[in-house]
């Protein structure tokens, strides 16, 4: 395209009449083509025609029909929602942006203010005990994924196997942070206890007390807290809106967490790492995925066309790594941008922290936002059951 081709943001929410998050949308399904700005690469440039035509087939209307299979690809909103908002490259949760929290909010403060607690704090409640069994079923499930360890620990904790049907949702608020408190240990194979969380990581993960990786974690864990009706969010709500208990609801989020197209990204940025330090060449390795045709996991969201404020937040946090380093600059040169998947793993390798601990941190984090997710959904009182249009093969 060339520089009369295209336009830049404001110009192109101001012609469709939308804001920045759905113009993201549009880029995201492949309906407006979007390329960085020659004069600022932390800008996008989005195709004049692209957009015109937008304009124009929303002139025309669209079939009912259709614009719902829309909604789920990246689509339009499909419900309305007060926990978080993604606009203009900000993640803000309750209005309040989840970069600034993350330097000074607790982790636990800011669950609470998903959860629209108010001036009521949910952690003050005293600890359920969890049983005997804990120990017990942690060793044996000590070998398996993160997944399954929860979906068998998560309901040893007294109450999370309670339906969430009729029940008023701050009565459930302490109830939610023993089990978020219950997820961080069943993670890292720690008992349950009220303990800051990230402490409860560190402590599992062999990182000194009061040391400023501690903090690195309670960032992370703030910044992964929600990111608004996400795959794994949805799962939740769907789960909540048949009336099962919180904890259904959090192994059906865990479940789609641990797909590759979501928190097990986290896997595959591993994986890009692990090439790098076989050859000893970024450049080399980026070359060699784009002419096999395969993917450069952790870099560019849909959402965020000018870069991830997640991922520059935790970035600006660590030490220079040289391969790190050498992989931004490989890819960037492509007009790509690191993520948090790839953020999470650069923080990984540099705590020196298990393999797999980026997956955790994800896991641990979101679960203040799927809890989020259930409370709404449980005001909303609606069984979530959308209809599917039958295509018949005979016609």
């Amino acid at each position: 395209m060339s520089a009369v081709d295209v336009i830049d943001a404001g110009e192109a929410v101001e012609r469709l009449g939308v804001s920045r998050a759905t113009l993201y949308a549009y880029v995201s399904r492949g309906l407006v083509r979007a390329v960085p700005d020659t004069d600022d690469p932390r800008r996008s440039l989005y195709s004049a025609a692209d957009i015109d035509g937008l304009v124009t087939r929303k002139r025309r209307g669209r079939k009912p029909e259709r614009i719902a299979a829309s909604t789920l690809d990246w689509g339009l909103p499909v419900l309305t929602s007060r926990i978080t908002r993604i606009e203009g490259g900000v993640l803000s949760y309750r209005g309040r942006d989840a970069t600034e929290l993350a330097n000074v909010a607790s982790f636990e403060a800011v669950a609470a203010l998903l959860w629209g607690c108010g001036d009521s704090d949910p952690f003050a409640a005293s600890m359920p005990a969890v049983g005997d069994a804990w120990d017990e079923l942690s060793r044996l499930m000590a070998a398996r994924s993160l997944p399954e360890r929860c979906g068998v620990l998560l309901p040893l904790m007294p109450g999370a196997s309670a339906t969430l049907w009729r029940r008023e949702p701050r009565l459930i608020w302490p109830n939610g942070a023993a089990l978020l408190r219950t997820m961080a240990a069943a993670a890292v194979g720690r008992a349950p206890r009220p303990a800051a969380i990230e402490e409860v990581l560190a402590e599992a993960w062999g990182l000194e007390p009061g040391h400023p990786s501690v903090d690195h974690l309670r960032a992370a864990l703030v910044l992964l807290a929600d990111h608004e009706l996400n795959a794994s969010a949805f799962a939740v709500r769907v789960v909540v809106s048949t009336g099962a208990s919180l904890a259904a609801a959090l192994a059906g989020g865990l479940a789609a967490l641990s797909g590759p197209r979501h928190g097990g990204t986290t896997s595959l940025v591993e994986i890009l790492f692990d090439e790098i330090e076989r050859t000893g060449d970024a450049s080399r390795v980026v070359d060699e995925r784009l002419w096999r045709g395969d993917l450069l996991p952790g870099f560019d969201h849909p959402l965020y066309p000018e870069g991830d404020p997640r991922a520059v937040a935790l970035l600006g946090r660590l030490p220079p790594d040289t391969q790190r380093d050498a992989l931004i600059a490989a890819v960037s040169a492509l007009g790509k941008r690191p993520n948090v998947d790839f953020a999470l793993v650069s923080l990984r390798r540099a705590l020196r922290l298990p393999r797999g601990a980026a997956f955790t941190l994800f896991a641990v984090g979101r679960t203040a936002g799927w809890i989020a997710h259930a409370l709404e959904q449980l005001e909303d009182g609606r069984l979530i059951r959308p209809r599917a249009r039958y295509d018949d093969p005979q016609e």
